[in-house]
């Protein structure tokens, strides 16, 4: 299984590149594990704990391509440290934040399965079920790589880059399966009810469906609540998302409600006709998801 960062998507290796330097910054002795599988790679990979020797490490056999390693999408990563290489949960955090301050996604998020070694890039969700739609096979997947689709290529993309920031988010936050052209359609509008929904339940445990349909019980679940400077939680995050949609900066994705947020909801409030007090409450983020 190789090591090779070449044969990942072009935008993947220009952020493995941004990682080391931003790990080597800060001292993190960052090693690049397995990027690229083939299916035999994969199928060998899924025998191990089921008819081979050793313990069971995916549920994605080779024929199914359903690896984002098999489609050039992923890599994983140790701590590059004879004897130590993955009994380090701080380093892990550590690298798994800075990956998705560069637009990653992350494995160790991963609810039913964490992967904390692993690093991926979002704009398929968190796994290849769109690809596999879209493209069939990884070979013309990789063929549109040299077509430039998707690529950081001068007139490659026409749509605004924060909208497309807010898609890439949604799919790794709710796997909203988003197109990332950065036009807030109507898939978009609906991805941004499912994040309101699902911060609402893992803050407050609303119990919410997260199908991105404004009901009653979503109504009555937002009120009363809002984020304000100084917070830290998913509902922060969330609305930072819902602003990227709104093509506003809210200065990063991670759910700390610092200085940038706090001038781009005022920001947004003034143009959307609200009271500007820049607290994201009922108001605010009813009408940042347009519902």
């Amino acid at each position: 299984m190789g090591r090779d960062i070449a044969q990942l998507h072009p935008r993947l290796q220009n952020a493995v590149r941004q990682l080391q330097k931003l790990c080597a910054r800060e001292g993190l002795t960052l090693g690049i594990g397995e990027c690229f599988r083939s299916v035999a790679e994969q199928d060998a990979l899924y025998a191990q704990g089921r008819t081979a020797p050793g313990s069971i490490v995916t549920n994605a056999p080779g024929r199914s391509y359903s690896s984002q390693h098999q489609w050039g999408i992923a890599f994983d990563f140790f701590k590059n440290v004879s004897g130590h290489a993955y009994d380090d949960d701080g380093f892990f955090s550590r690298v798994g934040a800075l990956g998705k301050s560069l637009g990653l996604g992350w494995g160790g998020d991963w609810k039913d399965f964490p992967d904390r070694p692993h690093l991926y890039l979002p704009d398929w969700g968190s796994t290849p079920a769109l690809l596999k739609q879209r493209y069939g096979t990884f070979e013309r997947f990789r063929a549109s790589w040299n077509a430039g689709e998707g690529d950081e290529k001068p007139g490659a993309f026409s749509g605004s880059p924060l909208i497309r920031d807010g898609q890439i988010h949604l799919n790794n936050y709710v796997n909203a399966g988003l197109e990332t052209d950065g036009f807030r359609g109507s898939a978009t509008k609906k991805a941004g009810v499912k994040a309101v929904q699902q911060a609402m339940n893992m803050d407050y445990g609303a119990g919410l469906a997260v199908d991105g349909i404004w009901g009653s019980r979503s109504e009555n679940a937002l009120k009363g609540h809002y984020v304000e400077h100084g917070e830290n939680q998913e509902l922060v995050r969330t609305v930072q998302i819902l602003l990227l949609l709104r093509d506003t900066d809210p200065g990063g994705v991670d759910g700390s409600f610092g200085d940038g947020m706090l001038a781009a909801v005022k920001k947004y409030q003034s143009v959307a006709g609200l009271m500007v007090d820049g607290v994201a409450g009922y108001n605010t983020i009813r009408s940042l998801a347009e519902v």
